[in-house]
């Protein structure tokens, strides 16, 4: 998938709020993250953009002793669409097999009626969340923190470097961290928030119109909320 730099968006955002992208607060920051988190579920939700769409590899279909057929659901599924006994990406041939859901303590299982195996599973992709605060060298975070960071500075600095591109992203923790371990110097222990190509720009004039009404500007919010969607 195309993704798009966090810290892209967010410049375009602080532009056309005429805000100075040299002087970006920690308040700034917050309020458009979360601004574009909220925009960003109302994307997943609202249709089923092709970026989104995935068909799992094969999948081997378990059996327990009472005869019971089941397939763990992929962790990055936010919605199942259909389970295919071929991939449909590859004949159109694939037929739809019956399955019901239904969940462990630990994991979402999809129950098949029909005897075949492998399955491949259509699904739409969770929503990226968007939580997380500068990153700080002499912090550890452990897994499931996020942090900004922006690798032209290599910290967790809201305003880029002069001397590179400017690449500021949202990262998750997946491994519990030292102090200085960044998403730079321990890779492995990060896995960066993808934000998809095709929301960008509706991001920078969304988000714009939620600050304009949260300042009371309603009549601007529309129009900026009307160009958001062009």
């Amino acid at each position: 998938m195309r993704t798009v730099d966090f810290s892209n968006v967010m410049y375009r955002y602080m532009q056309l709020a005429g805000l100075d992208r040299t002087a970006i607060t920690a308040a700034n920051y917050a309020q458009f993250r979360d601004l574009a988190n909220n925009r960003l579920e109302q994307i997943w939700k609202n249709d089923y953009w092709p970026d989104l769409i995935r068909v799992s590899d094969p999948q081997t279909v378990s059996v327990d002793g009472n005869g019971v057929r089941t397939v763990a659901i992929p962790s990055d599924c936010g919605e199942l669409l259909s389970v295919y006994d071929q991939n449909p990406r590859l004949t159109t041939r694939a037929r739809l097999l019956k399955y019901f859901l239904y969940s462990s303590s630990t994991q979402d299982y999809v129950n098949l009626i029909d005897q075949t195996t492998p399955v491949y599973l259509e699904y739409k992709t969770k929503a990226p969340a968007l939580f997380g605060d500068a990153y700080s060298a002499s912090s550890t975070y452990s897994v499931g923190a996020q942090v900004y960071f922006d690798t032209s500075t290599n910290s967790g600095s809201f305003v880029p470097g002069s001397t590179a591109s400017p690449a500021g992203n949202l990262y998750n923790c997946i491994v519990a961290t030292s102090a200085g371990q960044s998403p730079v110097t321990t890779t492995t222990s990060w896995s960066k928030v993808e934000i998809p190509y095709f929301c960008g720009d509706y991001l920078a004039r969304a988000c714009l119109a939620d600050f304009m009404r949260s300042e009371g500007q309603i009549e601007q919010a529309i129009v900026m909320e009307n160009e958001a969607g062009k």
